[in-house]
Formats: C-alpha cells, sequence, structure tokens
C-alpha cells in the first residue's frame, strides 16, 4: 500500500476498503436498495457513505440486463426476473 501511494496511486487498506460493505450489511442506519462505497477523493477512499444510483443503473432495462448477467456468472436462477431481457 505505501507504495502505491508512493506512486501517487489512491489506495487505502483492505481494513479500510471493507467498510463501506460492512457498514450497508450491519448499520442499523445503511438504507436497503442504496449502495454504500468510500467518501474520499473519487470514491477509491474514505469512510463509507450511501452513494448516488446512476441513471443508467435506475433504467428498467438496464436493471433486467444486469440481473440476468448476474444470474448467468452466479449459475443460479431468480425466478421473478428470468427471461427480463427477452434472452435465455
Amino acid at each position: 500500500m505505501k507504495r502505491l501511494a508512493g506512486w501517487g496511486i489512491v489506495a487505502q487498506t483492505v481494513d479500510r476498503g471493507v467498510q463501506p460493505v460492512l457498514y450497508a450489511a450491519t448499520s442499523l442506519e445503511a438504507r436497503g436498495g442504496c449502495p454504500y462505497g468510500p467518501n474520499g477523493f473519487g470514491q477509491f477512499i474514505g469512510p463509507p457513505t450511501e452513494l448516488k444510483v446512476y441513471a443508467s443503473a435506475r433504467r428498467p432495462g438496464e436493471a433486467a440486463r444486469l440481473w440476468d448477467a448476474l444470474a448467468r456468472l452466479a449459475r443460479t436462477e431468480y425466478p421473478a426476473l428470468t427471461g427480463a431481457t427477452g434472452g435465455e
């Protein structure tokens, strides 16, 4: 980590990097359906914070394609979403 920082590459330790995930999964203040990530420079470093969902991620067609891809990668099915994009 020190070497990356010395080269000017923004990075943080594993302990700091996992904090947004732990916050989202365990905090009573975390809201369901909201993404969490670092609150610092470029959302690469810093304490956990709720992030804005990109406009493209709020489009139903894009969301359906994402779920289809995730289901294929995880080798599982989400019956309520199967065929949401007209694919497989």
